[in-house]
Formats: C-alpha cells, structure tokens, sequence
C-alpha cells in the first residue's frame, strides 16, 4: 500500500475552509494530480481514507497463484493492445522525446488533445464485479442478472477534445461519416464551441494541417508517435471516465444515449482536466524510460 501524503491533513484544511484546487495547489506548492484526488475523496466521503473497493477478496489457489505468492511475483490481468515492434519503439521513443521538450514551456496546457470513441447503448459491465444479490436465481434475473444483448446493437461515434481548462462539446458523428472534418471547425475560449458541422469525406491529415495552422499548439499526425493511446488524455483518462459513468446500464433509445453522455460531459469540470494534463508530461517521459515501450507506472 502507498503511503499517504504528508500534505493530505493540510489539503483537507484548506477544503474545509471553503479553498479551491487552484488556490490550495499555489499555497501549498503541491502537484494539482495529489491536491485533486485528496479534495475529491474528502468532498464525496468525508474522509481522506482509501475509497473501500467493491467486489469479493481474491480466493483463487491455482497453481499459479500459489507461486506468485511464494516468490513475491504480482498477476498481471492480460489486456489488448497494439503490436510494438522493435522500429515501432524506436519511432515512440523518439517522438515522445520531441513532444516532452515542446512541453517545458507549458503548451500542453493549452494543447488541443481531441480524439473519438464509438458508444452502445447496451451495458457494458464486467459480471465480477457487478454481482447481483438475490434469494434466488429466479429473483436474480428480475433484478437485472441477465443484461440484454442484440447482435448489432444501436451505436453513435463521439468526438470531443480537451485542453487543460477547457472543453468542447461533445460532437456525435452520424453514422456513414468516416471522419470529422476538424478543418470546419473553430474554437474559441472560454466556451470552446465547436460547431457539430461536418462533411461526408474528409482526410485527417488534411484537417490536422488546418487545424495546426488555426491552434499553434495542435499536435500533428505526423508528430504523434502511432500505437499511443496511452499518451493521448482523452484515452487514457477521459474516455475511460465517461465510459464508467454512462455504460452501467442499458438505454432506449440512442436520443437517451446522448442524453446521458452530455449529462456527464458536462459535470467534467477544470480541476479534472488540469490533472489529467499534467499526468502528460510523465507520461512521455515514461515511455522514453521504457525505451519506447508499454509503461506501468510513472511519476
């Protein structure tokens, strides 16, 4: 278990006395990532103690996890990914290593990190995880044990992007359409508005050349290293964020759909997203110290 954070008592304090993230962060000098999560664990638990996870305590004495325990080895859970070869590492690290530089004056803060991400409106819930309590097996299927499947069910493509303190509108994409056409676009802050025009063909490097010339800060294609969704914010925080909030339950309809994605779009607020930037940095810099390669952590 990590230890907890000397400044954990003093970032509490500063909530209880009415502080925001921003003015606690100045105050204290502490990273945003560290005052963000202590205030939000306080605000929603009234406590600074580790959130109690859900879910059964591990029984399983395989062989395997017999000899885990015995050799102080820790089970990874196997997952999906993009295929790096040695030349895909080489291109990752070198790319990673440009985009770190470009972000020692600050410009990840004000980059435009955008991406898509395809939503159903059928559930999508992991079973261990989620277990129904019941008398019965019969009880247990009227409380929602079988989750409803159809071969093709009902879907909509979004796309968004975020900057550290800021965000579009969510954009949903209408079926046929094989890309966003970034180029119709415009931003203007505060209320970053993205007009949800959009053209049946597009090229996305075209569009990223277009844009990029609009946004100084807009990184390229051709400058983001391929097979990286572990750098890219909306990947590898926001998607994953909006996801847990909205595909816990099955919907009508996709208008409900929409609905609820906006909803929980709309409650992402600043504070979040300016922890989410900052973990950007470290990210690139632990790709380069895996030489290009998959990360665990970083710091």
């Amino acid at each position: 278990m990590v230890a907890p954070s000397p400044y954990q008592t003093a970032i509490i304090d500063c909530v209880k006395s009415g502080m925001t993230n921003s003015e606690i962060v100045k105050k204290l000098k502490v990273s945003r990532v560290l005052v963000f999560r202590t205030a939000q664990r306080y605000r929603h638990l009234g406590t600074s103690d580790d959130i109690q996870k859900r879910g059964f305590p591990v029984t399983v004495t395989t062989p395997e996890a017999v000899k885990a325990d015995k050799l102080n080895l820790i089970p990874y859970r196997m997952q999906k990914g993009a295929f790096l070869n040695q030349k895909n590492k080489t291109f990752r690290m070198k790319k990673a290593r440009k985009l770190l530089a470009g972000t020692q004056d600050g410009s990840h803060l004000t980059t435009l990190f955008t991406d898509e991400k395809i939503f159903t409106v059928e559930a999508n819930k992991n079973g261990q995880n989620h277990p129904i309590i019941a008398t019965d097996y019969q009880s247990a299927c009227e409380k929602g044990k079988i989750l409803n499947k159809t071969s093709h069910p009902a879907s909509v493509m979004v796309f968004a992007g975020i900057t550290a303190d800021g965000k579009t509108p969510l954009i949903f994409v209408d079926p046929g359409v094989k890309g966003v056409a970034l180029s119709q676009f415009s931003l203007r802050k505060p209320t970053m508005d993205l007009p949800a025009r959009r053209r049946p063909r597009s090229s996305r490097q075209r569009d990223s050349r277009v844009v990029s010339r609009q946004f100084s800060e807009f990184i390229s294609a051709a400058d983001w290293p391929a097979s990286s969704p572990d750098l890219n914010p909306m990947d590898y925080a926001v998607w994953i964020y909006l996801t847990e909030k909205v595909s816990s339950e099955n919907y009508p309809s996709i208008k409900a759909l929409k609905t609820a994605l906006i909803k929980k779009w709309d409650e992402i607020d600043d504070d979040y997203l300016r922890a989410v930037i900052d973990a950007y940095p470290k990210r690139l810099k632990a790709v380069i110290k895996a030489k290009g390669g998959r990360f665990e952590n970083y710091s």
